[in-house]
């Protein structure tokens, strides 16, 4: 068992993580249905993204690669200022958010551009909670 990142135990979450070259794969289930994924770096250059062949092992996990749509989030350099002087939004890279639908679910993840984690969601499935989550909570609950 793992630490569960969503903080759902009283719905019915328990996670599961196993390392993997160098990453740490979390498994996150609601009543044995896998509802999140999280792959994070742990070793070698852990400040760096996944290189393209990494993501394509990555987003096999959860359906072929080349059904998976992926878009860059908003511009960095657009990052909202406040009255105070402080970026509001203050990544050092967009994130990249993914999306994937086949006849069952519709899954979306995304791996913020400037941390070492790649995190997988299914927000809604018959029966089970639905799950409702930002980056900011997610990369809070990864460390």
């Amino acid at each position: 068992m793992a630490r569960s990142l969503l903080g759902m135990t009283a719905q019915g979450e328990k996670a599961y993580a196993y390392s993997q070259g160098g990453d740490e794969i979390i498994v996150g289930f609601f009543d044995d249905v896998a509802r999140y994924l999280a792959v994070v770096r742990k070793s070698g250059a852990p400040e760096s993204g996944f290189s393209p062949a990494e993501m394509d092992s990555i987003l096999a996990l959860n359906g072929p690669p080349a059904d998976w749509k992926s878009e860059k989030s908003g511009d960095p350099a657009q990052a909202k200022i406040s009255k105070a002087g402080k970026k509001t939004i203050s990544p050092d890279q967009p994130s990249t958010c993914f999306s994937f639908t086949d006849n069952v679910r519709h899954v979306i993840g995304w791996q913020p551009g400037d941390k070492p984690f790649v995190f997988f969601l299914l927000p809604s499935y018959p029966g089970q909670p639905h799950i409702l989550l930002n980056e900011w909570q997610v990369a809070r609950a990864i460390g």
